[in-house]
C-alpha cells in the first residue's frame, strides 16, 4: 500500500487551507497517477498527478473526535495531530492531551467551560474528566500533595494562543482547591487574603504589561513566573512573581492597528470618571497624545477602559497600597509618560557650530517634571544635551533627532522601572501577608511566549 491506494481505503490528500485532509479512495490508483477520493464531509475530489505524489496512507481512527489523548493514535504523525485538533475544535472541544501535556486551541469566544460547577467536577474527580486546564492544575496540586514534591506548569505558545487566560484559570483553580483542602483559617489582613492577592495581582499586571495587537486584544508583552508556596496542609502560605522581557519599545511606538499598554487608556478613562484621579493625571482625550495616537487603534471592542481602571484600583486595595503614597504616584508616572510624548523640540540655528535643539512647549515639560517629582530645568537639560568626559566634563547639545531619541529612551526607562516597581510591590504584599516563613512545597506557573 506504500505506492498503491486501494478503493475503499483512507488516505491523506493535500489541501491548500488545511495542509492535508483524510479522504476515502473511490477508485484504485498509484502514486504519480490521477485519482479520486471522497472527503469525510462527502465532497468528491479529483486528485492531480502532482497531488497524487503527496498522498499518504491514513488510519481511519483519525475520524474519531472522541480520542482526547493523541498518544492513543496508532499512527501518530503531523497530519493526524492537526486533524484531531481540527475536528475537536469544530465541536468546541478546545483541549486535547498528549500524555501529560494539554494542547489548547483558542476559540476566541466564550464557552461554558469554567463555571463553578465545572470547577467542582474537576475538584471531585479530575482523573475521570476530559482534558482541561483545570485538570492540569489539579494534577500539579495533587502531585505536590501526594509526593511532597515541587511542581511546575509551563504555559507556552504564540501570541494570541490564550496563555494568559490559561494562567489565570489555573491560579483560580489552585487558589480554590488549596483553600478547601487546607480547611484552616487563613491570616487575612485589611487588604485581603493571600489567595485574593495572588488573583488580584493579575488585573494590575495586565494593565501595565498587556496591550492590543493585531492578533490578540489582550496580549501579554512580558513573561512571568508566578510561584505559590504551600504549607504542610496544602494551604497557600506565600507567593512571588518574577517578570521577564517587558516590551518597552511599545511605549513609544506600535504597529498599525495595535494599542499601547492598557494602563494609558485606563488612566485617561479613569480621570474622566473620577475628579480626584483627573487632578492627579491632568489628561484629556486619547487622541491628544502622541504615544497612543500613532497606530489608529484607540478602543477595543468589548473592553471598557473605565471599568478596567476600577478593577485595577480594587487590586491596589486588595494589595494594601496607600492611595496617597502609592496609587497616586503610579498614576502620575503613567500620565507623565503620556505627556512626555507630547514634548516637542525645535531647531536652534547657530552660525558657528552645528544646530542644536530646544523645548518648544515648556508648559508641557513643566507638567511632566511636576508629575515625576523632579526639577524642570534638570529635565530640560537632560532632554536637550549630554555630558561627555570624566575629569573635564563638556556639555554637548543634541540636534532635533537626538533630542527625540533621548526623550523616547527616557520614557522607556521610566516605564520599565515603573513596571518593576509594581511587581516588587505585589511581592511585598505577598511577603507581608505570608502565613509562614517556611513552606513545604511550591507550584510554579510559567507564562512566557
Amino acid at each position: 500500500m506504500g505506492s498503491t491506494f486501494e478503493e475503499g481505503t483512507w488516505i491523506w490528500i493535500p489541501d491548500e487551507t488545511e495542509k492535508a485532509l483524510p479522504a476515502k479512495v473511490l477508485t484504485t490508483f498509484s502514486k504519480g497517477e490521477e485519482g479520486s477520493a471522497r472527503t469525510e464531509d462527502g465532497e468528491d475530489v479529483k486528485i492531480s498527478v502532482a497531488d497524487s505524489a503527496l498522498c499518504a496512507p491514513c488510519d481511519e481512527e483519525v475520524l474519531d473526535s472522541k480520542i482526547d489523548n493523541l498518544i492513543q493514535l496508532n499512527d501518530l504523525n503531523e497530519h493526524a495531530i492537526l486533524h484531531n485538533l481540527r475536528i475537536r475544535f469544530k465541536q468546541d472541544i478546545i483541549y486535547t492531551n498528549v500524555s501529560s501535556i494539554c494542547i489548547s486551541v483558542n476559540p476566541f469566544k466564550m464557552l461554558p467551560l469554567y463555571t463553578p460547577e465545572v470547577m467542582d467536577q474537576y475538584r471531585q474527580n479530575s482523573r475521570e474528566m476530559p482534558p482541561h486546564v483545570f485538570k492540569i492544575a489539579d494534577d500539579a496540586y495533587r502531585g505536590m500533595q501526594s509526593y511532597r514534591s515541587d511542581q511546575a506548569i509551563v504555559i507556552s505558545g504564540e501570541s494570541g494562543a490564550g496563555k494568559s487566560e490559561a494562567t489565570k484559570l489555573m491560579l483560580q483553580y489552585i487558589a480554590d482547591v488549596s483553600g478547601r483542602q487546607a480547611n484552616s483559617t487563613k491570616q487575612v489582613s485589611e487588604s485581603g487574603s493571600l489567595e485574593q492577592q495572588i488573583l488580584q495581582a493579575n488585573p494590575i499586571m495586565e494593565a501595565f504589561g498587556n496591550a492590543k495587537t493585531v492578533r490578540n486584544n489582550n496580549s501579554s508583552r512580558f513573561g512571568k513566573l508566578i510561584t505559590m508556596k504551600f504549607d504542610a496542609n496544602g494551604g497557600i502560605c506565600g507567593g512571588s512573581i518574577i517578570n521577564y522581557l517587558l516590551e518597552k519599545s511599545r511605549v513609544v511606538s506600535q504597529a498599525e492597528g495595535e494599542r499601547n499598554y492598557h494602563a494609558f487608556y485606563q488612566i485617561i478613562a479613569g480621570g474622566k470618571a473620577n475628579p480626584q484621579v483627573q487632578e492627579w493625571v491632568q489628561t484629556t482625550d486619547p487622541q491628544d497624545y502622541h504615544y497612543i495616537n500613532t497606530s489608529g487603534a484607540i478602543e477595543i471592542p468589548g473592553m471598557n477602559d473605565e471599568k478596567e481602571f476600577d478593577l485595577v484600583r480594587r487590586g491596589y486595595t486588595t494589595l494594601g497600597m496607600s492611595v496617597e503614597d502609592e496609587v497616586k504616584p503610579v498614576c502620575e508616572v503613567v500620565s507623565a509618560v503620556l505627556h512626555l510624548g507630547n514634548v516637542v523640540f525645535e531647531v536652534v540655528q547657530k552660525s558657528m557650530e552645528e544646530d542644536s535643539s530646544a523645548i518648544a512647549n515648556m508648559p508641557t515639560l513643566e507638567l511632566c517634571a511636576r508629575l515625576l517629582g523632579i526639577d524642570a530645568a534638570e529635565l530640560n537639560k537632560n532632554l536637550t544635551s549630554k555630558n561627555i568626559g570624566n575629569r573635564s566634563v563638556i556639555l554637548v547639545q543634541y540636534n532635533l533627532q537626538q533630542a527625540s531619541e533621548a526623550r523616547d529612551a527616557l520614557v522607556k526607562s521610566v516605564y520599565g522601572n515603573l513596571f518593576q516597581y509594581i511587581i516588587d510591590r505585589i511581592n511585598k504584599s505577598l511577603a507581608e501577608n505570608a502565613t509562614s516563613d517556611t513552606h513545604s512545597n511550591i507550584i510554579g506557573v510559567l507564562d512566557i511566549f
